[in-house]
């Protein structure tokens, strides 16, 4: 199995951009005949969708900007990173990982090299499929948390694989003797999918 490494054209359909949504409601007089002081009794001021599966019933989750997530189980996280901070490249073999910046400004990028790269400013959101290396690094000044979700059926979800040359800097700073430790604890610094039981 290999990596793969969209374009930027290829990813626009998995990008949502906060200040371009409109929110759910915003059609719902018009289409439905209901007026806004009414949709405004028991719905807040503005509620977007941002990821939701194609073709879901039910006004919940009606026009999402990225049409995913109908791949199984979910975990939702948040990271918090200094900043200059994120993790090395990785990839996820079988999960779809999305991202949202809830403060500062995230540098996402995306390929063996990671040679492609967006920035999210807050409320932004990518989705990244799976078999694509990729990367999230801080590059506020100062702490920033992203929102992470990853989906997938549950018996995948331990699918993480580190590139080869993540290993490098543990390797200059630690030795040899480290990675050892880590591998034999599950994390994996291969580009074999089949290597990627990672513990998380």
């Amino acid at each position: 199995m290999k990596t793969i490494c969209p374009t930027q054209e290829e990813m626009k359909s998995r990008i949502a951009r906060f200040n371009e949504l409109k929110p759910r409601a915003s059609n719902w007089e018009k289409d439905l005949g209901i007026p806004m002081d009414v949709l405004r009794m028991f719905n807040p001021k503005a509620n977007y969708v941002l990821m939701a599966p194609a073709n879901m019933p039910g006004r919940l989750s009606n026009n999402p900007a990225i049409e995913d997530g109908d791949k199984g189980d979910i975990r939702i996280g948040i990271a918090l990173a200094e900043a200059g901070d994120g993790p090395g490249l990785h990839v996820h073999w079988k999960t779809t990982e999305t991202f949202m910046a809830l403060s500062g400004q995230w540098k996402i990028r995306w390929g063996d090299d990671g040679q492609e790269h967006i920035i999210l400013n807050p409320f932004d959101m990518i989705s990244m499929p799976p078999k694509v290396a990729r990367q999230f690094i801080n590059v506020s000044d100062k702490d920033a948390h992203l929102l992470v979700i990853i989906q997938g059926k549950k018996e995948d979800f331990n699918d993480v694989g580190r590139l080869p040359q993540a290993a490098d800097p543990i390797v200059a700073k630690y030795g040899h003797e480290m990675i050892e430790k880590l591998e034999a604890n599950g994390w994996k610094f291969s580009l074999d999918a089949n290597s990627s039981e990672e513990k998380v």
